[in-house]
């Protein structure tokens, strides 16, 4: 399992909040097409041709997007700051979103997220602080995952598959149909309990 710090401006555009409540990462460099199963020689003449880089622009910018599409895998972690707060997270497969593969957008090289937790950046171990204070788009920990100390917080579950999820969410649906009836009753301390419940679930979501 290896760690990610992702800057939150693909293209440009900042996603920070887009980035953590529709629970993906993405970077820039549209126009290159699918890069699912793409080696990084292909991404480097992609890059090469769409953007015309040459020399130190044109490794950086391959150095870049190979990672995300390569190196990153399912299950590695991915850190986005905003000021000095650090959100931390679970990723999945590289997914390309070819509507999003525009100038105006710039946002289709894209992985899904679970968000695990949220901390102050000054509560990180130093050297996770130093990975997040990196200015490249993406860049790896170079360390493992103990010596980040944050290995507690993924001895949990995996994410969910979409089966699953699926699943969770048509029983919640039964579940508020049982609050809608309870709302209904004739019994004012079931109406009460049901109130506050739905109350609760709201404020949650």
């Amino acid at each position: 399992m290896n760690i990610f710090q992702m800057k939150t401006k693909p293209h440009g555009i900042e996603r920070f909040r887009q980035f953590v409540d529709e629970k993906f990462v993405c970077i820039g460099w549209p126009g290159i097409g699918n890069l699912e199963n793409v080696s990084k020689d292909e991404i480097r003449s992609r890059i090469r041709q769409k953007y015309n880089y040459q020399g130190h622009k044109l490794g950086n910018a391959l150095g870049q997007v190979n990672t995300f599409v390569n190196t990153m895998k399912s299950g590695d972690i991915a850190l986005i700051a905003e000021e000095n707060r650090v959100y931390i997270g679970r990723v999945g497969d590289y997914d390309y979103k070819p509507q999003y593969d525009n100038k105006e957008d710039g946002m289709c090289h894209r992985r899904s997220v679970e968000w695990i937790d949220q901390v102050s950046i000054e509560d990180l171990e130093s050297s996770i602080q130093r990975l997040i204070r990196n200015r490249n788009t993406i860049s790896r920990y170079p360390h493992s995952i103990e010596e980040s100390q944050l290995s507690e917080l993924f001895k949990k579950q995996p994410p969910m598959s979409k089966e699953d999820s699926v699943k969770l969410n048509n029983l919640f649906d039964d579940a508020l149909a049982v609050l809608e009836e309870e709302l209904k009753s004739t019994d004012p301390e079931r109406r009460l309990k049901a109130a506050t419940e739905l109350i609760r679930l709201k404020n949650n979501r």
